[in-house]
């Protein structure tokens, strides 16, 4: 067997040397990385908390803010309703005045004909009446 030279041994010492030193920066690096990523996992994780909360907040708020207006719209749908009632109601008591009265005009016009009609009635009978009259003083 042929003799190992001198420089080998020292050549491969080195190189794992080198070889340890490369895998104890590839360590270092990858835990540094390993404990960059956890602070910005658990920054992430308090970030997405705040951002439910404030959304769970945001979604009360919708909440309350329509059922708020679920409960304008019924109690304004209540009052149109009532309005509605009133105005229709007020309807037929017009409608109603109104009959009484076409009824009382009507009743009114009658009786003024039937008056007009007297009066020309009578008219011609104290007009006759006064012709009679006449008559009889001129005659006696």
């Amino acid at each position: 067997m042929t003799e190992i030279p001198g420089w080998v041994g020292p050549t491969i010492a080195i190189s794992l040397v080198v070889i340890a030193a490369s895998f104890l920066l590839i360590g270092t690096v990858t835990l540094l990385l390993a404990l960059a990523l956890r602070r910005q996992n658990r920054a992430l994780r308090t970030k997405l908390v705040a951002a439910a909360t404030e959304v769970r907040a945001l979604g009360d708020k919708l909440k309350s803010e329509l059922e708020g207006f679920v409960e304008l719209s019924a109690e304004a749908r209540r009052r149109l309703r009532g309005a509605i009632d009133t105005v229709d109601g007020r309807l037929k008591d017009l409608d109603a005045l109104v009959e009484v009265l076409q009824e009382e005009a009507e009743e009114t016009a009658l009786d003024v004909a039937a008056l007009v009609r007297t009066v020309r009635r009578g008219g011609s009978v104290l007009g006759m009446a006064r012709a009679l009259r006449a008559g009889r003083r001129g005659g006696r």
